[in-house]
């Protein structure tokens, strides 16, 4: 079953844009960047992470180093009581600016090209008519809108070489917050946007070997689903255990407990050289012992 998505850029849109970020130290969240991506979530969306990484093919960092950046992001965002549900990035780069061969070409995947919006609801079972691509750069609208999603643009200050471009079925906000705001009041009217969209490139034209990372929200829901069987064995063992309890049992066991008491107390006796006061309590250690038997029977064979 097809599900909506929130796709978001990654630098500008949920972390300050420093350049090429090559150490997790370096990340910072935006203000109210967690708390509108907790939103999209609460509203039924997955939220993933579609980020250009240039970085990689330019030599300036490797992708241990990126993942190392992905987890302080998820971090950061589970301090706050938010999650993404997966993160793809495009590592190529073409032209003479790849340092790297390996991540030396153009690719399907590099944004504006819709390459990793298509994989992902490819491997995750997007419906990208219901989607929506936030970003504070025009290749993010332009990625969005070529997979066949609405598109928001977030006017974040930093710049406006794209200001007279911006297509006009895109929103132009300022922040990611003001951007849930749109995608939020769309979703309670029931009025999807439908603007004007291009016919998404078919997904067999991209790059099926790409780098995915995915968020650890697979092993939460793995937790969860576990946490849910072991708790329907605790009631389903408690339910068993509760017929098994009955009066004579509990009296048998405690006429045991006072033959135990009586038989020790008689030993102890007997130990002090009281042969007469030893037999008595003897007898009566027998007697608890007998008792004790006979309301375990008859809680066993009535």
């Amino acid at each position: 079953m097809s599900v909506s998505a929130v796709f978001l850029d990654r630098d500008g849109t949920i972390i300050e844009d420093v350049g090429y970020v090559d150490d997790p130290e370096k990340v910072r969240l935006l203000p109210r960047a967690a708390e509108a991506i907790r939103r999209f979530a609460e509203a039924g969306h997955l939220v993933v992470i579609i980020s250009n990484q240039s970085g990689i093919a330019r030599g300036l960092f490797d992708e241990k180093t990126l993942a190392r950046v992905h987890n302080q992001i998820e971090t950061l965002l589970r301090d706050e009581d938010a999650r993404v549900d997966g993160a793809y990035y495009c590592p190529y780069l073409s032209g003479d600016e790849a340092r790297i061969d390996a991540f030396r070409r153009d690719s399907a995947l590099r944004k504006p090209k819709p390459g990793m919006l298509l994989q992902a609801a490819e491997e995750l079972g997007i419906d990208l008519s219901q989607s929506w691509m936030i970003g504070d750069s025009l290749c993010d609208v332009q990625a969005g809108l070529a997979a066949g999603c609405a598109a928001v643009l977030i006017d974040n200050g930093q710049g406006n070489e794209w200001a007279d471009v911006v297509p006009s079925e895109t929103t132009v906000v300022g922040s990611l917050w003001e951007a849930a705001n749109v995608v939020l009041a769309d979703q309670s009217n029931q009025k999807q946007a439908e603007p004007k969209r291009q016919t998404p490139v078919p997904r067999d034209s991209f790059d099926k070997g790409t780098v995915n990372h995915r968020s650890g929200d697979s092993r939460d829901e793995v937790v969860r689903l576990l946490g849910g069987i072991h708790d329907q064995i605790e009631r389903a063992q408690r339910q068993r255990r509760q017929p098994d309890f009955s009066v004579l049992r509990l009296f048998g066991a405690l006429l045991q407990m006072f033959a135990i008491v009586a038989g020790a107390w008689g030993t102890l006796a007997l130990l002090n050289d009281q042969n007469t006061g030893a037999t008595g309590r003897l007898v009566l250690a027998c007697f608890f012992q007998l008792a004790s038997l006979s309301a375990f029977a008859i809680d066993r064979f009535r």
